[in-house]
């Protein structure tokens, strides 16, 4: 089996990017999708979460996600706290989901923590998707109802496109039209297909 890492900001593309993947036959981890998971319930993820933060970290049996932004905001080391913690739990829940796939499977693993939780170093390769600022900021705003203001505070937080480049083995640059990006990804994709392990 074969894993890739996918990183980029926000807004960058590596949704549709996932999609184009499964619509060839890969297998996708969606690593938010997994955190999502793992904070829904009463799972040991959440335990640790509540034993450092407290019981407003927990709201109807779930992860009380409000609580815990306000407090990780303002404060670095709890927001470094929380990022250890989830890092573990998504780790070991990704290697468990990649264990049922077939030896010949092809894995791209979404990880925006890609570097930051150290799952890059599983990987045989990571693409990066990059994009301008402001394209960026425009997709976040359609995509998740939030302000110009938020959208730029959340980009600010993340990685930069130049560190993106420069740790990456393939970059896609989605910097123009949709279709012009499908194109550049699919070929990416079918070429890595055609790649020996």
């Amino acid at each position: 089996m074969r894993m890739i890492g996918l990183c980029g900001r926000s807004g960058s593309g590596k949704t549709g990017f996932c999609k184009l993947a499964k619509e060839l036959g890969y297998k996708v981890v969606d690593c938010d999708e997994v955190y999502a998971e793992l904070v829904s319930k009463r799972t040991p993820c959440l335990e640790e979460i509540v034993e450092h933060f407290g019981d407003i970290a927990i709201k109807d049996g779930a992860l009380n996600r409000k609580a815990v932004a306000q407090i990780v905001f303002s404060d670095k080391e709890k927001l470094l706290l929380l990022n250890k913690i989830t890092h573990k739990h998504i780790s070991k829940r990704v290697f468990e989901i990649i264990a049922e796939y077939g030896e010949n499977e092809i894995v791209i693993l979404d990880a925006p923590a890609l570097f930051e939780s150290g799952l890059d170093s599983a990987c045989e390769s990571v693409i990066g998707i990059t994009a301008p600022d402001q394209a960026c900021i425009a997709r976040i705003i359609a995509r998740d109802g939030i302000t110009e203001e938020q959208a730029r505070s959340r980009l600010s937080n993340q990685r930069t496109n130049d560190f993106i480049i420069e740790n990456s083995d393939y970059i896609i640059i989605n910097d123009s039209s949709y279709e012009a990006f499908c194109e550049a990804s699919q070929s990416l994709l079918l070429s890595i297909k055609e790649e020996k392990a």
